[in-house]
């Protein structure tokens, strides 16, 4: 299925826990394949259905459906559609880089789109078709990896030597804005993310994309998102429009409501 539609001039995004989004899909009870993946099958296309059976740790088994499926109930809630169509919705991959259609950043027709997971959180967010958009969301660990700064942390971003230290939460921070902006432009890791540097951008937290040398990088607007305790969560987009956290018994329109679709709606969006 290809729909078009213009949606309002926002971006729109949910970051919720997988189970969330299963305990959401078994209230919403829709169709033929309702009863996999805790009802999450009933909005995934078939190659979806088939990749969730190939992953061998459980938490993946649970996270790739619920992100695919929030994925494309966000599309179908922005074009006005049913959540019963969101499985039949096309998806394209494009690769920015070389031109592939195997691979690269999904998109739906008539909106634009980004999604992401991380150790049972997931993330979607949509935007209005034409508009750069780029979602990343990441578990902050205990300690990150030796040598993240060489590869992730540009010049102008290493503190100086009187100034404060990097946490490794603020790592995370900076690694979440940096892949929602290379998401954004359609790159991803072909990037290097310490040639990406991230300067304030006004007085509400947002950051701005310096990349001179990658035109679809430079000048991106990033905003941190609130996410679950644990959790770093990212936006970046093109254009500076208003962004709104969806709940998420709105985008299954959801006709009773449970009371834990209710709860994660109130605490997360």
């Amino acid at each position: 299925m290809i729909a078009s539609g213009r949606g309002p001039a926002e971006i729109g995004y949910l970051v919720v826990p997988s189970p969330a989004v299963r305990d959401a899909a078994v209230e919403a009870g829709q169709g033929l394949f309702a009863g996999l993946f805790g009802g999450l099958g009933a909005f995934l296309s078939a190659p979806e259905r088939e990749a969730s059976l190939r992953f061998s740790r459980a938490e993946d088994r649970l996270d790739y459906p619920a992100s695919h499926a929030m994925f494309r109930l966000l599309a179908a809630w922005r074009l006005g559609l049913k959540p019963e169509d969101a499985a039949g919705l096309t998806v394209r991959r494009t690769c920015a880089g070389c031109g592939s259609t195997d691979h690269g950043k999904p998109s739906i027709e008539g909106v634009e789109l980004s999604m992401s997971r991380s150790h049972g959180t997931v993330m979607a967010a949509a935007g209005p078709a034409g508009a750069s958009l780029g979602a990343d969301l990441e578990r902050v660990p205990a300690r990150v990896f030796a040598g993240f700064d060489e590869f992730a942390v540009a010049p102008e971003e290493h503190p100086g030597a009187d100034g404060p230290e990097l946490t490794d939460a603020g790592r995370i921070r900076l690694w979440v804005a940096k892949e929602a902006a290379l998401k954004a432009a359609g790159l991803g890791l072909a990037v290097d993310p310490a040639s990406l540097r991230l300067a304030p951008a006004g007085p509400r937290g947002h950051l701005s994309a310096q990349s001179p040398t990658n035109p679809a990088v430079d000048g991106l607007l990033v905003r941190p998102v609130p996410a679950p305790d644990g959790y770093s969560a990212a936006i970046a987009s093109a254009a500076d429009l208003p962004v709104r956290a969806v709940p998420l018994a709105e985008i299954f329109a959801t006709k009773k409501q449970g009371p834990n679709v209710k709860r994660l709606t109130f605490r997360y969006g």
